[in-house]
């Protein structure tokens, strides 16, 4: 090949990247258009995770979260139904947002430094640390107790890893649900299940069969989450949150689902 060939080869493959991310870049600024072009907001959020998201006895979504979804369909279209509520997990939410199953995660997302690297986050809208749940019976009173013994963890979720950092002669066994850690210490199978403290006291107070143990570690702050590069969306809903806040609709959605277990949870 010739080096005239060579260089035309070089601007015209130069011009496809530059092409490509321009087209890249165009799509994560537009993710909000295209929502309002739809004409409905799709949501991933949790199912299994009181009080953040469940489903209730007749089927239908609720949460702190799912409440928010609505919220921000609200603010879109001026109808909070305008709203598609997609089941997600902490392992599966990251990739159903980056594949475009999604428009966001609104779905007790821990922000992380590493996260930050494949998501914007929104600003802290909740505080956690993490706690222990076990048998009533067990003695098990914290981390230190767990040395030998099986821990469940949720797969994706921060937990797995503080486990593995601060108690590594724990040995921790993955479920992708957190009914299924809750079975698993039910059953036996587990000594204990570690995850944010809200929805270890949730389910607790749920279950009289089993307690809540331990002190609240490695408290961080949940985020709501776009796709990476999305600075417009995520400025967006900054804004939602921060007028949600001005006009009084966080504190009256802190109190519907917190009230009882305030004291013991840090308000952003």
């Amino acid at each position: 090949m010739t080096s005239s060939r060579r260089r035309m080869l070089g601007i015209v493959i130069a011009a496809l990247v530059a092409a490509l991310g321009a087209a890249g870049w165009a799509e994560a600024q537009s993710a909000l258009e295209t929502v309002k072009k739809r004409g409905k907001l799709i949501a991933g959020v949790k199912t299994d995770f009181p009080p953040f998201g469940t489903i209730d006895s007749g089927g239908q979504n609720v949460g702190f979260d799912v409440d928010v979804a609505h919220l921000f369909a609200r603010a879109l279209f001026n109808d909070e139904h305008q709203v598609e509520l997609v089941a997600v997990t902490s392992g599966n939410r990251i990739p159903f947002l980056q594949s475009g199953k999604i428009d966001i995660i609104i779905a007790t997302v821990t922000i992380t430094d590493e996260r930050r690297q494949v998501v914007e986050f929104s600003e802290p809208y909740f505080m956690s640390g993490s706690l222990l749940l076990v048998p009533r019976s067990s003695p098990v009173r914290g981390l230190d107790d767990l040395a030998g013994k099986t821990v469940a963890v949720v797969q994706g979720a921060i937990q797995d890893k503080d486990v593995e950092q601060l108690q590594p002669r724990a040995n921790r066994i993955k479920f992708g649900k957190v009914s299924e850690a809750v079975l698993a210490v039910k059953g036996g199978r587990a000594d204990a299940y570690v995850h944010d403290d809200i929805v270890i006291l949730s389910l607790a107070k749920e279950n009289s069969d089993l307690k809540a143990v331990g002190k609240p570690f490695v408290p961080r702050p949940y985020g709501i989450a776009v796709r990476k590069g999305d600075t417009e969306f995520i400025q967006w809903v900054n804004a939602q949150l921060g007028r949600m806040r001005q006009d009084g609709t966080y504190d009256r959605l802190w109190r519907k689902y917190f009230a009882d277990v305030e004291a013991q949870l840090v308000k952003p």
